[in-house]
């Protein structure tokens, strides 16, 4: 009995740390600016929001206001699933086992999947499409000939340079999922057990 309990709570652990990893770094990604611009247009650009400004005008751009919408339930995805990851690893100090955070934990991983390519192709498609028209020479064209208003300068935080490739992050939402399945199937064979005993004493 003791033996089953130590390897649900080692299931637990290891899910809840994978489930902590991935749902920060995502946060800090969500969060954290992306790019910062200088020159002619200043100001930053993350995923859940940007601020630029050309002189003292303020840009709004409806790419950037798209990418905050839909980073919104990834942002929750994420969130819900360090709030279970930071409970497993809570639970599994006390020498606790939770079979709700199994059942919890085993969606909310599936969704990371598929919110990681959703994250790629949000970034992909809407803020790095922006950010590539911002940057290079400002060149105005009027009667008295071609007047250049200077440069962007494009600066990338290390977070965006995790970015460029989806696999590493993929490859983390999957083993993430991967975890929680072990440990909701682990729970299930348990109980699958303790059914069997439980009907051979009858």
């Amino acid at each position: 009995m003791t033996s089953s309990k130590d390897n649900l709570l080692t299931y637990q652990l290891i899910a809840g740390c994978s489930a902590i990893l991935y749902s920060s770094i995502v946060l800090l990604i969500l969060i954290l600016p992306l790019y910062y611009l200088e020159g002619v247009v200043k100001g930053f650009i993350s995923f859940s929001f940007y601020q630029l400004k050309m002189g003292d005008m303020l840009i709004k751009l409806p790419e950037l206001e798209r990418a905050i919408s839909l980073s919104i339930p990834i942002t929750l995805n994420s969130l819900f699933l360090l709030l279970l990851g930071l409970n497993s690893v809570t639970y599994w100090i006390y020498r606790k086992h939770s079979p709700v955070l199994a059942r919890l934990m085993f969606p909310t991983s599936m969704a990371t999947v598929f919110s990681t390519t959703f994250f790629y192709m949000t970034h992909t498609v809407y803020i790095l499409k922006v950010v590539e028209s911002l940057t290079g020479e400002y060149v105005v064209t009027n009667s008295a000939g071609i007047l250049i208003l200077g440069q962007v300068i494009l600066k990338s935080s290390p977070l965006a340079n995790m970015m460029i490739s989806p696999t590493p992050f993929l490859s983390l939402s999957i083993l993430n999922a991967v975890l929680s399945t072990m440990w909701i199937l682990r729970i299930y064979m348990k109980l699958s057990s303790q059914s069997i005993r439980n009907r051979d004493q009858k």
